[in-house]
């Protein structure tokens, strides 16, 4: 019951995470629109107002960001499953990015001032991108934890997670010795099936059943 909410948990965050990203990413692409800048509200007559609830979606998105991201690495840590925290950084960026070289290749002229917000923006993204990606690799792809930087705070739970996973897929002559006997007492009802469960989780996982 703990493990389905604690995937529940990690499914929810992630998600509200990049729905978050999801709607800035939108909302910057319906004011690029109109021509980059709008407003709403105020006592003053308004050249260009912003389409629909923009003006209140983008700040909104960006503090619902930040509040699910901080939950998400909470959960992570918690349950001590792989994060992606490392790559939310990238991902803004990058998809901001791409919004401003979209734009500013539109038409018949170059739009100078958004293909150089792009460059930086694209910098900001693929920069903290390539500087991960070599521990990512070592957690990852080799299962190692290594040191842990702070853009990487929460893929370190993920060693523990792979130690699992080596040991349930390759089980060491004693755990599978161990299994056995448990299966021979549930076999003979030394064991029900709620204690024989939990003792053979127990065994995977490296403890005393």
């Amino acid at each position: 019951m703990r493990r389905a909410i604690g995937a529940l948990l990690i499914l929810v965050t992630a998600g509200l995470v990049t729905a978050s990203l999801t709607a800035l990413f939108l909302g910057m692409r319906s004011v690029m629109d109109i021509g980059g800048t709008c407003a709403s509200g105020g006592p003053y007559e308004i050249e260009k107002p912003c389409p629909g609830h923009v003006a209140a979606l983008l700040p909104a998105s960006i503090w619902a960001g930040l509040i699910f991201t901080g939950l998400y690495v909470v959960v992570a840590l918690k349950w001590g499953v792989p994060s992606f925290v490392s790559l939310l950084w990238p991902a803004l960026f990058l998809s901001l990015a791409y919004n401003f070289f979209d734009y500013a290749v539109r038409g018949d002229t170059v739009q100078v001032g958004w293909l150089l917000c792009g460059i930086v923006f694209g910098l900001m993204g693929a920069v903290p991108l390539l500087w991960a990606m070599p521990h990512l690799w070592r957690v990852y792809g080799r299962g190692e934890e290594g040191d842990r930087p702070w853009h990487v705070a929460a893929t370190g739970a993920a060693v523990g997670t792979l130690r699992n996973l080596n040991r349930f897929t390759r089980p060491a002559p004693d755990v599978a010795g161990s299994l056995e006997r448990l299966a021979d007492l549930h076999e003979k009802g030394a064991l029900d099936d709620f204690e024989y469960a939990k003792a053979k989780d127990r065994v995977i996982r490296g403890e005393q059943p």
